[in-house]
């Protein structure tokens, strides 16, 4: 995977495909690795693209400056240095806040926006969350951090039904994590992001998916987003728990593959998708 310099940092990026660009933002674990099923098959159509964060895999990883506002512009600036204009972009968790902020300062820049998984702003609930894992990462060092931050991001069924999956996203995680200081930045980030009161502002064909299980972003933060964002589609899925994107990659790509030929055929507001959820 080459490492680009997009002005003042270096992102490690992985590109395959031709076609239109799709640009797929990670979680907070940050690692592009996360979305190998939608690489693997969004390829065949697409020029896909997908990065470490700053702070995060083969990133450089500077010592302060974590904000979701400045991984946006990091987008803007890889996408820049790639020659892309437009693109589809999907974002997951804290991708999905980042690609709130990009919809917002960026309008020019998005063909539609896929949240996944992702929140408006942190309430009591996701403050406890990320909380509890800064103290994790603070007190027991990285490496726990990882480990129980791979239980809130897979939840059960996915150990159960996927663990080599999950383990080998765990071991490049692992290998590559950033020290606390840069950690705790990063988990601050995530409960600092609040674009609520300019969501109206997103004008890209947008659709949001959800999961009732998710243990870390309850499935009302989708219904959140969906009331924000005009014009926007919603889908909850049953199941599928933070990372519904890798627990039920088929359905979630097909979902998505139907919302991006209805956005090139300019047929929006969408009709209801012939898919999981409602």
């Amino acid at each position: 995977m080459p490492r680009i310099d997009i002005g003042g940092i270096t992102l490690n990026v992985e590109e395959r495909g031709s076609g239109p660009a799709f640009i797929f933002i990670p979680g907070l674990v940050g690692l592009l690795d996360a979305w190998e099923f939608q690489l693997a098959e969004f390829s065949q159509r697409y020029r896909c693209i997908a990065f470490d964060h700053r702070g995060t895999g083969d990133s450089d990883k500077p010592p302060t400056g974590y904000t979701t506002e400045l991984i946006a512009r990091d987008v803007i600036a890889l996408m820049d240095k790639l020659g892309i204009d437009k693109a589809h972009i999907a974002g997951t968790s804290t991708g999905g806040c980042i690609l709130q902020t990009v919809a917002i300062d960026h309008p020019g820049r998005l063909r539609c926006a896929i949240f996944s998984n992702t929140w408006v702003k942190a309430d009591e609930f996701i403050m406890r969350v990320q909380t509890t894992r800064k103290r994790i990462a603070v007190t027991y060092g990285p490496a726990e951090y990882v480990k129980v931050s791979s239980l809130f991001t897979n939840g059960a069924q996915q150990f159960r039904f996927n663990l080599d999956k999950v383990m080998e996203l765990e071991k490049r995680a692992l290998t590559t994590v950033a020290p606390v200081d840069i950690l705790a930045q990063r988990l601050d980030m995530s409960m600092l992001h609040d674009r609520e009161a300019e969501l109206g502002k997103i004008a890209a064909p947008s659709l949001i998916v959800g999961t009732l299980d998710d243990a870390t972003v309850p499935s009302y933060q989708s219904e959140d987003l969906h009331n924000g964002i005009p014009g926007s589609r919603l889908i909850v899925m049953p199941e599928g728990g933070h990372y519904s994107y890798r627990r039920h990659w088929q359905e979630w790509n097909k979902t998505v593959t139907a919302f991006l030929v209805q956005t090139a055929a300019n047929a929006y507001p969408y009709e209801k998708l012939n898919a999981f959820g409602r």
